[in-house]
């Protein structure tokens, strides 16, 4: 295991330890109409349910976990720059990742911040004995620990909380089990997980990965906090990307499924699409009860935008850059209004207010 070294935000190192994380990052690509419109308000709504519980002081100290090159930095920064959270306290933040080169990246990007650092270490072992306010994580790196490594983790993040009698909270960010972009793999919590939609020259390569349902996950933080003695005061769970995950482009895992990321761009940008293209699948009748049950809901509420996006467009015949973002603000909403924190979307996040036993 690496020990926990503080990297200087104005010196660079080897960034070919992750190439393909690095290029990804940095594409201008990477932020298309679907991660702005689709995913960041999501992502926009799960830091403020974490803020709403933190403790209100003057300064925010945070740990970002698996930071990789500052993302968690960046939102928060672009969360506040917005109407949602204009008064955000001083922040100190500390990112903490195993990877040299997106640390690297993260130093260089974010070179300007007062109070930021970037640590090289493993969230298994090296996580400081001082408390911070807000434990945050984005990007599933939690979902590289098995099911055993996640429960000590947090076990280890709960007691620091408990020992030091404060209060705080965690963002708990892993793959979901039950993401249409895998449907073959649902019968299994641990496998092989492929980045193939990093815009990179270099070759993503397979790494064990663990998915989570909403139960799974919940019971893994109920046992993490029962072994520290902590109390959870609070816990909220976050669906993201349920028909938008960037597999949908790539068919890596479920090769039938439409390219819906890519036709929901094309609406967004105003190229019209044939509504019967982005009709949702149904799934499969083995699948378990509540998955079952909220994809049906899913579906029939998906498919009767795109129905009667149909209907309108027999009627009247509406410019392509009107009627595209028309069907795909639709779309969006059943999304947004639908997810339900189940594990049904490409990553399932968790947010937990803890304090000591009282």
């Amino acid at each position: 295991m690496h020990s926990s070294v503080a990297l200087p935000k104005h010196e660079s190192t080897d960034d070919g330890l992750y190439a393909p994380g690095v290029d990804h990052y940095t594409s201008p690509h990477r932020r298309d109409p679907v991660k702005k419109l689709w995913e960041e308000p999501v992502t926009f709504a799960i830091l403020q349910a974490a803020l709403a519980e933190v403790p209100q002081r003057q300064e925010l100290s945070v740990m970002d976990i698996g930071c990789g090159a500052g993302e968690g930095l960046h939102l928060l920064r672009a969360l506040s720059a917005t109407r949602n959270l204009p008064n955000l306290p001083r922040l100190t933040y500390r990112g903490l990742d195993l990877d040299e080169g997106l640390l690297s990246l993260a130093a260089r990007t974010h070179h300007d911040e007062d109070d930021a650092e970037f640590w090289h270490g493993d969230v298994r072992t090296d996580l400081p004995e001082t408390p911070f306010d807000l434990y945050l994580s984005c990007g599933v790196p939690y979902s590289h620990l098995t099911e055993e490594e996640l429960r000590a983790t947090l076990a280890r993040l709960f007691a620091i909380v408990r020992r030091n009698r404060t209060r705080s909270v965690a963002v708990i960010d892993v793959l979901g089990r039950y993401s249409l972009e895998w449907l073959p793999q649902w019968g299994r919590t641990r496998w092989p997980y492929r980045m193939s939609f990093f815009q990179s020259d270099q070759q993503a390569q397979d790494v064990p990965m663990t998915f989570w349902d909403a139960h799974q996950l919940n019971a893994c933080i109920s046992a993490s906090a029962a072994e520290a003695g902590c109390r959870v005061e609070r816990r909220q769970l976050f669906d993201r990307s349920i028909m938008v995950g960037r597999h949908t482009v790539t068919g890596h895992f479920n090769p039938g499924l439409p390219p819906y990321r890519t036709l929901i761009n094309q609406l967004e940008t105003g190229t019209m699409v044939p509504p019967e293209q982005l009709l949702a699948p149904r799934v499969p009748d083995d699948s378990p009860e509540a998955v079952r049950a909220f994809f049906g809901r899913f579906r029939a509420q998906w498919n009767a935008v795109l129905e009667a996006a149909s209907t309108q467009d027999r009627r009247r015949r509406l410019p392509p850059d009107i009627a595209g973002p028309m069907i795909a603000r639709g779309l969006r909403a059943v999304e947004h209004r639908l997810a339900c924190g189940l594990g049904v979307g490409h990553s399932l996040t968790a947010v937990i207010t803890v304090s000591e036993r009282s």
